[in-house]
């Protein structure tokens, strides 16, 4: 498990590299993060190799045409380049999410011919919402194929148990969860907690192309279930 403290920045601008591939060689994805100020435009450079995620975790973005709150994330295929603008009124704190390609991910070339296109990697990120009761959980997870992190944005009495531990998580804190590591996110009884939770290495097929999307919100989750 990677804990990264108050990783959602309070002023701006701010950019942080949250989980650097470069420096923990065996994650599946690069985060960072990055707070505008209010009514700044950003234009982000294609990726040719992978698909990107914008996550918005604080203040309102304006992307693709849609207005996103916290929670809610815009999927970009490979190749694709975007606008962000922070929606005037307070900063806006943004995840970006891209994959790591490995060998196994690149397409061999038959016969010496040149590839086709960009590459259709099979490491696809999937983002989601979790909302959970007072009392409630979400888990015991564990994925063998599957890197997951998860961004707590509201919660006072949110923990997250992993094996025999248990860590206290405050609002703004980013988890990081390598394939195979086993956890369980819980609510206490002093109110409820509301997630982002990203699963990087999630197979969809070709004809699945991500087109920007609102997140889903995934239910209030009880024990003895593995994804």
């Amino acid at each position: 498990m990677i804990l990264v403290p108050a990783a959602v920045p309070r002023t701006a601008p701010v950019f942080q590299r949250l989980i650097d591939p470069e420096r923990r060689p065996a994650v599946r994805a690069a985060l960072t993060v990055e707070t505008l100020p209010p009514g700044v435009l950003v234009e982000q450079l294609p990726c040719e190799s992978v698909e990107s995620v914008t996550v918005v975790l604080a203040g309102r973005l304006s992307a693709g045409g849609r207005i996103l709150s916290p929670g809610e994330a815009l999927h970009h295929p490979p190749g694709s380049s975007h606008r962000l603008t922070a929606v005037r009124g307070a900063p806006t704190a943004v995840l970006t999410v891209r994959p790591v390609l490995s060998v196994a991910d690149i397409p061999a070339q038959r016969g010496g011919s040149r590839a086709l296109g960009p590459v259709r990697s099979a490491r696809r990120i999937a983002v989601d919402t979790v909302l959970l009761a007072p009392g409630g959980q979400h888990g015991p997870y564990a994925v063998a194929a599957v890197d997951t992190f998860l961004v707590l944005l509201s919660g006072a009495d949110a923990r997250l148990v992993l094996d025999d531990r248990e860590v206290p998580l405050f609002p703004g804190d980013l988890v990081y969860l390598r394939a195979g590591e086993r956890y369980v996110l819980r609510a206490g009884a002093g109110g409820p907690v509301a997630a982002v939770r990203g699963r990087v290495g999630a197979v969809l097929g070709p004809e699945q192309d991500l087109e920007p999307m609102q997140t889903g919100q995934a239910r209030p989750h009880s024990g003895g279930q593995s994804d």
